[in-house]
């Protein structure tokens, strides 16, 4: 499959993307890329309050940053911190992220600036490191947007798809092992897949990836060039490595599963999680790397759940979007 621009072309925006809550149409800034640098938008205080009662409308990614202890939540509206008990949320620069990646030292993310902002549409792929108060524009700043976007916790590795010729790629997987100064085609030898999915990037091994489509999780360790199918041949609708296991959720039987893979022996055992309906499938998984064995996702639903002990009792955080 050459470059992967076979399956993008054939890519279904159906379950598995419909889980990324994209809310915006894919914008195109006529507007030349600008040079990386800090962007604070706005010039009232940013800070991080008690939310207020809401509605969540869109889950676009979840994450345990390293440079804090809280599991964040991106949505269309801004970023919302889960933290000691209680709900928080951004007091400006509301920006509507998606493909949402935490990292050792803050995020990577992409999307759409706040619309009381005057920064450029799309975002690109942007870094943050103090919390969402600035970041820094890596590329394709005011050109694309990547709702499938993951990154390597601990390492520089960023893999995108990309669904539409820019200044730098065509259409096709990519892969950057320098936080998105170069990209490589990633070749996905032996997918077996009329879609493409989410992808997962381990957090301390360049070398290992995953991603879930319609036909299953494909995993590889060789940075994506030649994959294979490690599961049953199901609806994968989200996936995240921890240090030694890969996590990943699907549906079968009109039923909402996570399973988790050992990366040493590669045997798959079942977690058991709350019940799901089938019209609730889990979206995201994440790990915080920082404490092990805290993991949580979310569903379609905007159901969020967490666990301290790799899945053996789980606590909701989120119920039907809502912040009370």
């Amino acid at each position: 499959m050459k470059h992967c621009k076979k399956g993008v072309l054939l890519f279904i925006f159906s379950l598995v993307l419909l889980a990324t809550g994209c809310s915006s149409e894919e914008q195109k800034s006529e507007n030349p890329p600008e040079e990386p640098s800090k962007k604070a938008d706005e010039q009232s205080p940013y800070e991080f309050t008690k939310a207020s009662a809401q509605q969540i409308e869109h889950i676009q990614g979840i994450g345990y940053p390293g440079n804090d202890t809280g599991l964040y939540l991106s949505s269309s509206d801004g970023l919302k911190l889960f933290k000691d008990g209680s709900w928080h949320e951004t007091s400006t620069h509301n920006h509507d992220y998606m493909g949402f990646q935490a990292i050792k030292d803050g995020y990577i993310a992409s999307g759409h600036p706040d619309k009381d902002s005057d920064l450029k549409d799309p975002l690109g792929i942007v870094k943050s490191t103090d919390k969402g108060a600035s970041f820094e524009d890596l590329v394709f700043y005011g050109e694309s947007t990547f709702p499938f976007l993951s990154a390597g916790y601990n390492i520089g590795m960023i893999y995108v798809i990309n669904q539409e010729e820019n200044t730098k790629l065509g259409p096709g997987v990519y892969r950057s092992e320098n936080e998105g100064k170069t990209w490589e085609p990633v070749s996905l030898k032996g997918l077996e897949a009329d879609t493409l999915g989410m992808i997962a990037a381990h957090p301390d091994d360049a070398d290992i990836m995953a991603m879930s489509t319609r036909s299953g999780i494909f995993f590889s360790r060789d940075k994506g060039e030649t994959v294979e199918l490690v599961s049953e041949p199901i609806m994968a609708t989200a996936l995240a490595f921890t240090d030694d296991s890969l996590y990943y959720a699907f549906a079968k039987q009109e039923k909402v599963l996570l399973n988790k893979i050992d990366l040493e022996t590669m045997e798959t055992s079942p977690v058991e999680i709350p019940f799901l309906s089938y019209d609730n499938p889990i979206t995201y998984i994440a790990a915080d790397y920082q404490n092990s064995g805290r993991i949580s996702f979310s569903t379609y639903l905007k159901d969020l759940y967490e666990s301290g002990d790799s899945g053996e009792n789980w606590k909701i955080l989120l119920k039907n979007g809502r912040i009370k």
